[in-house]
């Protein structure tokens, strides 16, 4: 497979594979690298920045990372026993 194939089929799949959240693969790199996280942890902080909502996670090392983005279970836990 060429590198131009490759890409045309990237771009018919990402057409073609519908969600509830559509995070180009650009976006996810730019989040990575603002945060020093992975792809993967890049893509949940992304939804969170759509959703305009903080990622609950034990994810210690993403929190610290991303701590506007994200919240722990214990906190949201008590946040809500506020409400």
């Amino acid at each position: 497979m060429t590198r131009s194939q490759a890409h045309a089929l990237l771009a018919e799949a990402e057409k073609r594979i519908t969600g509830l959240v559509n995070l180009p693969h650009g976006r996810s790199l730019r989040v990575a690298e603002q945060f020093a996280v992975s792809a993967y942890d890049a893509r949940f902080l992304g939804a969170a920045q759509i959703f305009k909502a903080r990622l609950v996670t034990e994810d210690a090392h993403l929190r610290q990372a991303a701590p506007a983005l994200t919240i722990s279970l214990s906190d949201t836990l008590t946040a809500s026993q506020r409400l």
